[in-house]
Order: structure tokens, then C-alpha cells, then sequence
């Protein structure tokens, strides 16, 4: 049954079109298209699974055996973001609650209500709109230090605190979604707190968006912590431009927190950055009226 012309076509030539996904989507950091195909990349490697067998089957071990390899190099590549732990942070933990609120969202009192009540000291903030902040005014004044900055029209990008601020540290990249402030952590130690919002992948501007991020962040003195809604999976390559222009990991494992992702095609786009030598977990929290789910960190600073 697995010799058939047209078994072995459709074999051959899914196998081909799944193996040139793989190396696209590592290609994110230096092509436009290869952080679209990073999306997909684990999807593509546990296809190529069964297609292996079916080679196999077949008699095409070459085949078999190469297109195995690739899978194993796609799932592998992710396979420690899945499983990772984090770890428990209980004593003089820094709290961060990182939330895309949904700009056109139906009043949302028990959102606000969720992030005083979850004790962040820092709060993250993307599509923050008038909307937002007439039927979320308590959590707005909870806060008594605020930088907002405008990106797409009622979308703003916004980072709240109850940490001192640094005089004059406050900036804001214009239209490109990038909210900063320096505040002194608990321990006393200067941080800079970054609140980021992406637009989509390729056909969209996200590839050149996240060079300017990064050359910004690049120009920071001192640790820095970046949290927001990446619109990327964790492992495309405007994720790691931004990461490695911070000098920082991602805390917490591999989790979907947006609606449309789910077990299929899992798409953990809202992330939080932290510096190297930071540890901690991170808490998912619910929908709450918009389309991102909440992230909860706390964070162990260094």
C-alpha cells in the first residue's frame, strides 16, 4: 500500500515542503519571512514523524532517516522552553503582571480588580485606550507612577509602578510600541522595566520594528527587565534579537496565552525577559475580557 507513484509523491513531497520550513524558521534574526515560519517550525517537525515511517516503509531510508533528523532538530530546538520549571521565588521576589488589555473590550472591573489584587509592583501594559482607562480607572490610580506612549491609535503601551522611578528616565520610542522607565527594585538596585508591543510577522513590520527596539535597548546602562506582547513565539528571531540586546533570558515555560493558539498551534507571544542570574516563575491569569491571557511573574533579581 505504501508503493503506489502517488503514496510516494505525496510523501516525497510533503517531506520537502516540512523540511524547508525547519530551516526557515530558524532563519527569524536575519529574514523577514523566517519568524512567520518559525510559528509553525514544531508543527512541522512532528509531522515530519510519521512521514519518517511512512519513508521508511517505503524503503527510502536515505529519505527516512534525514527527514527524522530535521524533526528531531525542530521539536528538540523547543523542547527545553516546553519543559522548563522556573523556580519558586518566596522572599523579597519583585512581582511583574504583564497584560495586552484589548483595546475595544467590554468594561473589565474584574480585570483591574485581579492585578492590584495580585500585589505587582510592576505592571505591563499593551492597547491601553480611553476605553481602558475610564472603566479600569481604580487600577490607574492604584499606581502612583506612570509612563504611557502612543503607538497605534488607542493602543498605547504603558508600564505602571509603585517602585521609586529615577528622575527623568522615562522615555518612549515613537511609533515603535516601546514604553521605559528605571526604578529601584526592593533591594535597592536600579532597573530599567521596558513594556513592548510587536506588531504581527512578516507581511507586517515586526522584522524591522524589533532592530529598533534592540538597537534602543542596546543603549541602556544597568539590568533590565522587558515584558509585553511580542506577537512571536518565544524562539523566532525578533524575540532573540531583543533578548540578546538585553543580555536577558525568558522566565517561564512555553504556554499558549493567546486566544486563537491552542494545543495545535500553541502561540506563547506574551513574554517576560529578565536580566541573566534573575530566576523565578510565572503565573498565567485569566482572560478577564481581552484576548491575551495575564502573566504573573515573580522574579528573583540578581
Amino acid at each position: 500500500m505504501f508503493d503506489s507513484a502517488i503514496m510516494r509523491a505525496l510523501a516525497f513531497g510533503s517531506a520537502a515542503v516540512l523540511i524547508g520550513l525547519v530551516p526557515l524558521g530558524f532563519s527569524g534574526y536575519f529574514l523577514e519571512l523566517g519568524n512567520s515560519a518559525a510559528v509553525v517550525r514544531p508543527q512541522a517537525g512532528v509531522l515530519l514523524i510519521p512521514l519518517s515511517v511512512i519513508m521508511f516503509l517505503m524503503r527510502a531510508k536515505r529519505r527516512a532517516v534525514f527527514s527524522f533528523a530535521v524533526a528531531v532538530m525542530a521539536v528538540g530546538s523547543i523542547a527545553p522552553g516546553v519543559f522548563s520549571s522556573g523556580t519558586d521565588c518566596t522572599d523579597g521576589c519583585l512581582k511583574l503582571y504583564q497584560k495586552n488589555l484589548l483595546s475595544k473590550a467590554w468594561p473589565r472591573y474584574p480585570l483591574a480588580d485581579d492585578i492590584i489584587a495580585s500585589g505587582a509592583e510592576i505592571v505591563t501594559l499593551q492597547e491601553v485606550s480611553d476605553h481602558n482607562r475610564r472603566f479600569m480607572a481604580n487600577m490607574f490610580d492604584h499606581y502612583p507612577n506612570t509612563v504611557t506612549c502612543k503607538f497605534r491609535p488607542a493602543q498605547d503601551v504603558a508600564i505602571l509602578t509603585s517602585l521609586p522611578v529615577v528622575d527623568g528616565s522615562e522615555f518612549c520610542l515613537a511609533k515603535a510600541g516601546l514604553a521605559g522607565i528605571q526604578v529601584l527594585s526592593p533591594n535597592g538596585q536600579p532597573i530599567w522595566v521596558l513594556s513592548v508591543h510587536l506588531e504581527w510577522p512578516f507581511p507586517f513590520n515586526q522584522y524591522e520594528q524589533s532592530q529598533t527596539i534592540a538597537t534602543r535597548i542596546a543603549g541602556l546602562k544597568g539590568p533590565i527587565l522587558i515584558a509585553g506582547d511580542f506577537n512571536m513565539v518565544p524562539w523566532g528571531g525578533n524575540v532573540e534579537r531583543i533578548k540578546q540586546a538585553a543580555g536577558n533570558h525568558r522566565l517561564g515555560a512555553f504556554r499558549n496565552t493567546f486566544k486563537l493558539g491552542g494545543w495545535l498551534l500553541p502561540l506563547p507571544i506574551d513574554s517576560v525577559l529578565v536580566p541573566k542570574g534573575a530566576t523565578g516563575s510565572v503565573e498565567l491569569r485569566p482572560y478577564l475580557g481581552s484576548d491575551h491571557l495575564g502573566v504573573l511573574s515573580r522574579i528573583s533579581l540578581p
